[in-house]
């Protein structure tokens, strides 16, 4: 059973996430094992509903989380290839990141900074607008599922950098 069966929505990229967790408690109020720590048996079922519960929810609700599942579950296998030419413009900026690892101006490390912050803005506004395609696209639609993987890979990159200059950025 995947995780929209188990809550019984529809694999989509766009949830009610309100309604996601009024589902994930009302699941956790039947389920949760403290009702049943005088009956081993049902006690162990209620851990193991609460522990996929638990699961289901913390992948569902989160955007990257639910699109890699959704991925998944339509046979994607996701590797970690990114475009050249995306590769290619991020030069730029690993070069200026490691200029801010010897300079560390303040000015710097903020143009660097707006700089990824862009770019992250410009892919999420993508993703949303890939997503909600996708929630409406006829079955086949593996070219925009295709795309939505490679944003996602560009993002996860994005925030690597992003996390490389808070590392390194004075405090």
């Amino acid at each position: 059973m995947n995780y929209f069966d188990f809550y019984g929505l529809p694999v989509k990229f766009n949830l009610n996430v309100k309604g996601l967790k009024a589902k994930y408690l009302a699941y956790l109020k039947l389920n949760h094992p403290d009702f049943f720590v005088n009956d081993a048996s049902k006690y162990q079922d209620a851990l193991d509903k609460t522990s996929l519960n638990n699961e289901a929810y913390l992948c569902l609700a989160n955007d990257s989380l639910r699109a890699n599942y959704i991925l998944k579950l339509s046979g994607y296998e996701f590797d970690e290839k990114l475009p050249s030419d995306f590769l290619m413009e991020m030069m730029e900026l690993n070069e200026m990141l490691e200029d801010v690892k010897y300079t560390a101006s303040v000015e710097q490390i903020k143009a660097l900074e707006t700089n990824i912050l862009g770019y992250i803005d410009t892919l999420s506004s993508e993703f949303s607008k890939l997503c909600t395609e996708a929630d409406t696209a006829n079955k086949d639609h593996k070219l925009l599922l295709s795309t939505i993987k490679v944003n996602l890979l560009k993002h996860k990159y994005l925030l690597r950098l992003k996390e490389t200059l808070a590392n390194i950025a004075p405090q």
